[in-house]
């Protein structure tokens, strides 16, 4: 499925806004951002605002993470939208290449499972030819598809429990219940 506009985006996050009240207040700024931007901006690697998503997957009481190859942090598998994709097409490819397992829609969650969606800044990279610049980052709890055969991982991966995490993603361990 392709986005087709913004409103699309922005009624993603409406519906994630009346389950997670908590959220209107940064949905509001988002959605401003969306407002100001071109769709086709939006999975441009050279415009100022990239839209990204991220795959929440647990396994038993531990939730997967990925060191990121250029900042060398720990973070959830993440990645850009591309061209043709949704926020949600990209989390679930993002996890396989990145880990090398699969995951699928949880049935359970509202939403397609997105829980959250961030503005993350993004300092400027010699080594991927990127000047500064955000990332509307749309957040989906999915599941391990566990019927279907891992592959190589693009990427180091780790299962942690909410204890070794940055607080960041403490509240994503909400979702184990």
């Amino acid at each position: 499925m392709k986005i087709e506009n913004i409103n699309f985006l922005k009624k993603h996050l409406q519906n994630l806004a009346e389950y997670e009240p908590e959220l209107k207040t940064k949905i509001g700024k988002i959605s401003e951002i969306l407002s100001q931007t071109k769709i086709e901006d939006l999975t441009n690697r050279k415009s100022k605002v990239h839209l990204s998503a991220s795959a929440i997957v647990f396994k038993n009481d531990k939730c997967y993470f990925i060191k990121h190859p250029y900042l060398k942090t720990i973070l959830l598998p993440a990645g850009h939208v591309e061209s043709g994709e949704i926020p949600l097409d990209t989390a679930i490819r993002e996890f396989v290449e990145e880990t090398g397992f699969f995951a699928k829609i949880d049935e359970n969650m509202r939403n397609f499972g997105l829980i959250d969606v961030n503005v993350i800044g993004i300092p400027e990279s010699l080594v991927k030819s990127e000047e500064e610049h955000v990332h509307i980052d749309f957040r989906y709890k999915l599941v391990l598809d566990e019927d279907r055969k891992g592959q190589k991982a693009e990427l180091e991966w780790f299962l942690l429990e909410k204890s070794e995490v940055d607080s960041e993603f403490n509240k994503y361990y909400k979702y184990l219940e």
